[in-house]
């Protein structure tokens, strides 16, 4: 292990002496990860190497001994194992303490886990091997590989933020979890979200704050001498003066949900609101209302009073209701061919889902549904007929 007793002793951090639980566990975490870089059964030091890591790193007034240091390392293994919420876990996120024997066959070396030999060891015999810890990642490969991918199908940041979150992931998972330059070749928005704006909206939800919003609308004007569009504040009703009440994510936007003393409960985009200003008036959010059922209620976010809804679908459509409506909506009358399915929602979404599905759907109820889809179906059909 000479690679691990040359490692250079870096800056001083002066942290205190053992005695202050918190300073050594802090130093085992920071010179296992940057003095030793043991991340794996390879690298692990013992606890002998550990302790003249600490001394050389010169960040403790006073480094443990060498059977101090041990039985700390010991109870920090056993908390990681059995105290997944330990403060001290968190603490030290995403790293866990992970604890090998090594033994040799001639010239190969092998690594066992040191909860694997206890299993089949009586309780209190000692394994005649001097322990080997390193730093073992709270996340699998796998579960960091989602976290990228979540950032490179995410619409709303751009191509630069992408890549500096994947160079935070990277840095965190201790491997390249997703290179820079791959691609999900996933849709980008040509307007990135303003993270500062759903920062100042949770600060005010959390702190129950009234917050003025300016809201916008896209307009069509000339810029490199062909129309585009731009995002500029709204003519109406602006800035406006919410009572906020949630953060909602719906239809592939985030929206705030939140009251209007005119306009009532209302559902704006937060990436079509151009600047938020927190508030010092308290704000009051109604005991009764439940975002989830809210959100459940409310398909595309069209605000709204629910409404009994009763459709009749063809069994093709299956996948598209459970992905529009949710799946624990109430489903009967169910053939080969077709379901009915009760539904509670705001009727402006539900006519978006029957427009699209003409061909699947009938609404059973209500009747004044029916005659205003008829009515307006009839509309459009004239139009596209006139000459």
């Amino acid at each position: 292990m000479s690679g691990h007793m040359d490692a250079p002793a870096g800056p001083v951090r002066r942290r205190g002496d053992y005695h202050k639980k918190y300073d050594t566990i802090d130093e085992i975490y920071w010179v296992l990860e940057q003095q030793a870089k043991a991340f794996s059964p390879e690298t692990a030091v013992s606890v002998k190497e550990l302790a003249a890591l600490m001394k050389r790193s010169g960040n403790l007034d006073k480094p443990p001994a060498e059977r101090t240091l041990s039985e700390l390392l010991g109870r920090l293994y056993r908390d990681n194992l059995y105290v997944c919420s330990d403060t001290t876990a968190d603490r030290h996120f995403p790293w866990k303490l992970e604890c090998v024997l090594q033994r040799t066959s001639g010239n190969a070396v092998f690594y066992q886990s040191y909860a694997q030999w206890e299993q089949h060891h009586a309780e209190g015999q000692s394994p005649n091997r001097a322990l080997r810890y390193y730093l073992q990642n709270v996340l699998t490969p796998s579960e960091w590989k989602l976290f990228a991918d979540m950032v490179q199908v995410y619409p709303y940041i751009s191509s630069e933020q992408s890549k500096k979150f994947l160079r935070v992931l990277n840095r965190m998972s201790h491997h390249p979890v997703l290179l820079l330059e791959d691609q999900r070749y996933a849709f980008r928005r040509d307007g990135t979200l303003d993270f500062s704006i759903l920062e100042q909206l949770d600060d005010a939800i959390r702190r129950s704050r009234r917050v003025s919003v300016v809201y916008g609308e896209y307009r069509l004007q000339t810029h490199g001498g062909r129309p585009t569009p731009r995002l500029l504040p709204r003519t109406e009703y602006n800035p406006m003066q919410l009572e906020p009440y949630a953060m909602v994510w719906s239809n592939g936007y985030y929206y705030l949900v939140g009251h209007h003393q005119k306009l009532g409960l209302m559902n704006l985009r937060v990436d079509r609101m151009v600047s938020v200003t927190v508030l010092a008036e308290q704000a009051k959010r109604p005991p009764s209302f439940d975002p989830t059922r809210y959100r459940d209620s409310t398909p595309v976010m069209y605000a709204g009073v629910p409404e009994h809804i009763v459709l009749r679908c063809r069994t093709k459509l299956l996948n598209v209701v459970v992905d529009f409506f949710g799946a624990s909506v109430p489903f009967f009358d169910v053939t080969d061919d077709h379901f009915s399915v009760h539904l509670h929602i705001v009727s402006a979404g539900a006519k978006l889902f029957i427009r699209q599905y003409l061909d699947g759907v009938e609404v059973l109820e209500p009747a004044s549904l029916r005659a205003e889809l008829a009515w307006e179906l009839r509309d459009a059909a004239a139009r596209l007929e006139e000459d």
